[in-house]
Parts: structure tokens; sequence; C-alpha cells
């Protein structure tokens, strides 16, 4: 759980709410958390007066009001969300699912909604379900058994997202799924599009006639988009494909790119469907010894923000998290505020940056031949 202004980067895992009777005791060693009984005591007002402070009726005297709110502050109270969902209906919480947390694109998208949310906003409830579709289950179900207010999904898959859209406002952002494709609304960015430019330019610019594809697991939409753009681009200009696809890591993907790049003769271009599939390219372009641009011409999808550490500036794709997710937030209000809205999808353009990986910018610095991820 976290609230505005909180580090969002400790992921969490689930948000159980355990409801006491106001006469539970604590565990031992703990203190019982103040009730409003304890506040009107210490004041000594009336549990209606406190309540009517806490609520912020009218007509309550002033001074009445500085004596409560004297003794919140001095008993620290904070509240009972599961007894204020109880009466407003509401819990206080949206939940959000991402694939990866350690992904940089996904943090970002995380800490981009995060912002969005003001101190009065609902808390965010974070997921992280490892690109498994179990595990987005499990998550789905905790949310939904919380009565989280709203949803946020990038989704893997789970059986039960269709279920969760019909019966809680949701947000598909990023990739979708068959099941929610036409019954919720999406945020999704111009993957094909964005693919097919940086393809386009490392055959047309750079009058390249080989050019690989490294891409992560094709069976998520983003990555499929990507791989059709890839697709289009070479068998317009009647080149042969040379793929190795199906990665679910960066060691992975440098595994299936050392073996496909020893196929193919200097200079040759590359196209990488995310950032982790890039650093698997780049692990085996330094174990193969060669130079970029000189040797190897490189392009990727999702901002690559560490590779400002080596020195190079990757021509990429960027997705502008900011704007996915003012977008996605809109839309998250929007179907709170009228559920009967048809399902909307909204695209999302994906910013072209070019860079030294492919030599449109020169190198300052000798031709680097070491990624973060590069074997010994």
């Amino acid at each position: 759980m976290t609230r505005r202004g909180i580090p969002l980067y400790a992921c969490l895992i689930a948000w159980t709410v355990v409801l006491m009777s106001s006469s539970s005791d604590a565990p031992r060693g703990l203190r019982r958390p103040t009730r409003l009984v304890d506040l009107a005591q210490h004041a000594g007002v009336s549990t209606k007066t406190v309540s009517r402070v806490l609520n912020g009726e009218a007509y309550v005297a002033p001074a009445m009001r500085e004596r409560v709110m004297a003794a919140v502050a001095e008993l620290s109270y904070v509240g009972d969300a599961a007894a204020t969902g109880l009466r407003t209906k509401r819990s206080g919480f949206i939940g959000l699912i991402i694939p990866d947390v350690r992904n940089g694109f996904f943090a970002l998208l995380t800490r981009a909604i995060e912002e969005r949310l003001s101190p009065t906003s609902p808390t965010l409830l974070l997921g992280d379900s490892d690109e498994e579709a179990d595990q987005e289950e499990r998550y789905l179900r905790t949310f939904r058994q919380q009565r989280v207010d709203g949803l946020i999904v990038l989704p893997s898959g789970a059986p039960s997202l269709p279920d969760a859209v019909s019966e809680i406002p949701t947000v598909i952002v990023d990739r979708t799924v068959p099941s929610v494709r036409k019954s919720a609304d999406h945020v999704l960015a111009s993957n094909r599009r964005a693919a097919e430019r940086l393809v386009e330019h490392l055959v047309a610019h750079h009058r390249l006639s080989q050019v690989a594809l490294i891409a992560g697991n094709t069976a998520v939409s983003n990555v499929r988009d990507r791989q059709s753009g890839y697709t289009r681009v070479m068998n317009a200009a009647g080149l042969a494909h040379h793929v190795s696809a199906g990665h679910a890591t960066p060691d992975d993907a440098a595994a299936g790119a050392l073996e496909l790049f020893r196929t193919l003769t200097p200079p040759f271009g590359v196209f990488t469907t995310n950032n982790r599939m890039f650093w698997g390219a780049m692990a085996a372009i330094s174990r193969l010894g060669l130079h970029i641009p000189r040797d190897v011409l490189v392009t990727t999808i999702d901002s690559i923000g560490e590779a400002t550490v080596t020195g190079l500036k990757p021509t990429q794709g960027v997705i502008p998290v900011q704007t996915v997710a003012a977008k996605a937030m809109k839309l998250l209000a929007e179907r709170t505020e009228d559920p009967t809205l048809p399902p909307r999808s909204v695209t999302v353009d994906i910013d072209i940056e070019y860079g030294t990986t492919c030599g449109c910018i020169p190198l300052t610095t000798a031709p680097l031949m070491m990624g973060p991820l590069a074997a010994p």
C-alpha cells in the first residue's frame, strides 16, 4: 500500500482487512487502535460529537472541534477504513497490476499513476504478476475481495479478468487479452507503427539488408504487434527474416541473440521489442566482440534509461508514460462516474528518438563493446 509521496518500488503483495469488534483486545505486545469512544473520553465529549467532527458536519462549536482534533493528534487516531467502507460503500483503494516491477517502463508507469493521486484520493495497491496468469489471478481475487474502487491492469491472461471488468471500473493498459478486448476500456500504444518506423530506418536510411529481431513473448499483444511491424517492413523490402523470439529475460535474449548474430555478416541491424531484449542483444554483441555502430546498429522500443551509464544514446521508441497514465486515470474516473458507458479504446503515439546505437548521432567516445549485462 502506498500514499502519495511514499516510494512504490517495494511491491505490495497482498492486503488483508481484518474486521474486529470494538470490544476486542489487541494481540499481546501491541497497543489497541484508538476508537471513537477513546477520543470521546479523552476530549470529554460524546461519541456522537466526535463522529460529527470527524465527518466534517456543520454546527459544531469551534471549541468543541478543537478539543476533538487535539484528542485525535494526542492519541494518534487514524480511523477504521473497513468501517468507513461499510458506510460509504467505497474501499478507498485502486488496484494496479503490472507484469514486472523490475522493468523500468512499468516502474515509471506506476510512478506516473501514483503522482496523479492527491492526498485525498484512493490509496494505490500494487501487485506484480511476474507475467504469470496464476499470480495475476491471485491479485484479482484479493482486489475483488477488498472491493477496490477501480482497477488498472496490464494483463497476463488471468481467467477471472472478465468478471473483474464486469464488477469494477477497470482500464486495461499497454497490452490486451482476447477475453476483455471488446468489453473493457483500453489505453494502448501504437506499437506496430513504431516498430515499422524503426525497422524502416535501418533498412531504408542505413541501407541494411540484414535486420535481426530479438523478441519477448509473442503471446503478449504488444510484443506481437511489434513483431508484426518488423515483418511488414521486411516483407515489403523483400528481405529475409532473422528472428529469435519467445525470450523472458535478458539472459534468455542474450543466448538467442548470440546464436542468431553468429549467422549474420556485419554490418547488420537489430530491432528489439523491449528494454530487456535490448540488454540481451547488447550482451551478445559484446560477447562477439562487435562494435556499435560500425558492425551493428541497434534499435528498440521502451525507454532505456540505464544506457546513460554506458555513454550510449539508444535509437528507440519511447512510450510517453505520463500521457498513458493521464489517459488511464481519465477513463477510470469516467467509468466510475458512468458505468454504462460503452467500452472505449485510446491509442497513444510512440515517440521515436534517434541516437548513437544506429549511428545517427556520433559517439563522443570510443565505440562501445560492452553492455551492462555482458558476460565476462
